[in-house]
């Protein structure tokens, strides 16, 4: 199961990081372009933002139960804060990714409320740092590689 669901959270930031490109191309022709928030705005938005969460969810499972790096790491957190390869994945990634995830929703909703473009450009444009901050960019970019 560990295997699977860490295989699906490998594939998953792809589809992330592609949905959110996509939004932020968008979101930022809109700025350029000095357009209104449009429904195709707000559909590749809602994409960036249901994938993401998808993602978290995926993640809060690999986190809580199964994967043995965090499992593990519970038992003793001196000795995790210690080794920057445990620290990344119990603290560090968890940190980033509930940030980067709050941000697309921030961006998602202030895009629908002030119906303009540049806050939720700058918003998903900040949430995708994150993520690439996070991303631990040492193991495999695709799963079986």
């Amino acid at each position: 199961m560990y295997a699977f669901m860490l295989h699906l959270h490998n594939i998953m930031r792809w589809v992330v990081v592609l949905a959110a490109v996509a939004a932020i191309v968008m979101a930022w022709a809109g700025v350029f372009n000095r357009s209104a928030w449009t429904k195709p705005n707000a559909n590749v938005g809602r994409l960036f933002s249901i994938s993401f969460d998808v993602q978290v969810l995926i993640g809060i499972l690999l986190y809580a139960w199964l994967s043995p790096i965090t499992t593990t790491a519970f038992s003793n957190m001196g000795a995790v804060m210690s080794n920057s390869v445990q620290r990344f994945f119990v603290v560090e990634h968890l940190l980033l990714m509930v940030v980067a995830a709050v941000l697309v929703h921030i961006g998602v909703a202030r895009g629908r409320k002030t119906n303009a473009t540049l806050q939720p450009a700058i918003f998903y444009t900040v949430a995708l740092i994150a993520v690439i901050a996070a991303i631990p960019w040492d193991r495999a970019l695709l799963p079986g590689m």
